[in-house]
């Protein structure tokens, strides 16, 4: 039995990604290759962004509002706003230091100086909470406000995000380029490191209430793992 010859594409007739025999159906081009709807490349990134800042936000605030209320129930009022009120601050601080690291160190290093920073001054906020709250009400509240803060940050970034996209200059065509290049893939990162951060803030309120010289092991190894998530994501 003989194998029968691949048909060769007739003059006119060119193969296309999809296998198909034919010229582009929008161009005279035969060499393999397609278009893309910028445009709407561009509002799918957008409606992306406001999604998941909406998920985000909804999930952060639900979780917040059942953690006070049941750290109002097992431990009461005080308690309950005292780790409310402190972790909120500190999230504030932790973000504006960073932030300044950020805009002072330089535009290649900033980022990763600022992240180092905020990682390394994150343990002190649950620090700071067990010397004004106890009880497992006060954990949860201090793991939820940081959920909720992360997802407040996540809605700020959005707006930005979709902005910028609409956004003429260098900046906007960057920010587009970027949409195009991601386009159709599905990045959990986000919503991963915001869960894992609130967990790991909620696991040292616990720990630290219990043995609070464990800062100075938490300190250091919240730095370097900061350090590990950042050489993944390159």
């Amino acid at each position: 039995m003989t194998n029968a010859p691949t048909p060769v594409p007739s003059h006119g007739q060119a193969t296309d990604h999809l296998g198909h025999g034919a010229f582009c159906e929008h161009c005279d081009e035969s060499i393999p290759h397609e278009h893309l709807d910028v445009r709407a490349i561009i509002e799918n990134s957008r409606d992306g962004a406001r999604r998941r800042a909406v998920v985000m936000g909804v999930a952060g605030g639900a979780t917040l509002v059942a953690a006070t209320a049941a750290a109002v129930a097992l431990e009461g009022v005080s308690v309950a706003f005292a780790a409310l009120g402190t972790t909120a601050l500190g999230w504030l601080l932790v973000t504006g230091v960073a932030l300044i690291v950020t805009t002072r160190t330089g535009r290649t290093r900033g980022l990763v100086a600022g992240a180092l920073t905020a990682a390394g001054l994150t343990p002190l906020v649950p620090l700071a909470v067990v010397l004004v709250a106890d009880g497992w009400g006060a954990v949860a509240v201090t793991g939820a406000t940081w959920l909720a803060a992360g997802a407040a940050a996540s809605a700020v970034q959005a707006r930005t995000w979709r902005a910028l996209l609409l956004t003429p200059g260098e900046a906007g065509e960057q920010a587009r380029a970027r949409a195009v290049a991601r386009r159709g893939q599905t990045d959990h990162t986000e919503l991963t490191r915001w869960l894992v951060q609130a967990g790991l803030v909620a696991a040292a309120t616990a720990l630290l209430a219990v043995l609070p010289v464990a800062i100075v092991v938490l300190v250091p190894l919240a730095v370097l793992l900061a350090a590990w998530a950042g050489n993944r994501r390159r």
